[in-house]
């Protein structure tokens, strides 16, 4: 499941950079989190290592960073969702290069 890796972000993202999440249900199978990331906000670094829907809320155009160094952008929409199969899984950090906050629900599945 997504796990934020805080020694890396404390020495690479400033504390008021960091965007706001809460954890909304943890059970034996399912992981519901919000997320808000403000302009200019990042999500900090973390790693997902399950399989999730992302629904998004409100629309922001965001920038994504992986740990194999790729970096690109994407569209966040409001009212789609996206299944990620991730794979072995991937870390990865968010930042929100819009003028609107990304606002989504990440539902993880820790089983298959």
């Amino acid at each position: 499941m997504s796990q934020h890796l805080d020694k890396k972000n404390r020495s690479k993202i400033a504390s008021d950079q960091l965007s706001h999440y809460e954890i909304l249900l943890d059970n034996d199978t399912t992981r519901i989190t919000f997320h808000r990331i403000r302009p200019g906000e990042q999500s900090g670094w973390h790693v997902h290592d399950t399989n999730y829907v992302g629904y998004h809320i409100e629309s922001a155009q965001l920038r994504y960073e992986r740990s194999d160094g790729s970096v690109g952008e994407i569209k966040s929409e409001a009212g789609k969702s996206f299944f990620y199969e991730v794979g072995e899984g991937f870390e990865h950090n968010v930042t929100n290069i819009g003028d609107t906050d990304m606002v989504a629900l990440e539902i993880e599945y820790k089983t298959s």
